[in-house]
């Protein structure tokens, strides 16, 4: 009986015409958003990878100058801690300046490019 039913609204939804209409550029809006998406997905990825390779080759430099003469990290790790303040006001504005360039900047474009 339930078969029945369910045949009954699948023929008629079949016969019916629908009640609604999609524009014509329907799917092309559909692909625009779905790629933004994922490019916005990509750009944030392609972002933390540069970062992390930043801050590793950062890393690596800083150890092997280490292991080189220990007088000068030293120096600089204390030059770090007395301007703390500083050196982390420039070290956000240099990411958030990257973030922008890798990631923002390319996501005004290339909505600024679809809608045109």
């Amino acid at each position: 009986m339930i078969n029945e039913n369910l045949d009954h609204i699948v023929e008629h939804s079949l016969k019916a015409e629908p009640m609604f209409t999609l524009s014509a550029d329907f799917a092309t809006k559909v692909t625009q958003a779905i790629v933004r998406r994922e490019q916005w997905k990509i750009d944030l990825r392609e972002y933390f990878l540069y970062s992390s390779v930043i801050a590793g080759l950062v890393a690596l430099v800083g150890g092997f100058y280490f292991f080189i003469d220990q007088d000068n990290v030293t120096e600089v790790l204390g030059f770090l801690k007395e301007h703390w303040m500083s050196v982390t006001i420039i070290v956000l504005l240099l990411k958030f300046i990257f973030f922008a360039d890798k990631v923002l900047l390319r996501l005004l474009f290339s909505r600024w490019n679809l809608k045109g």
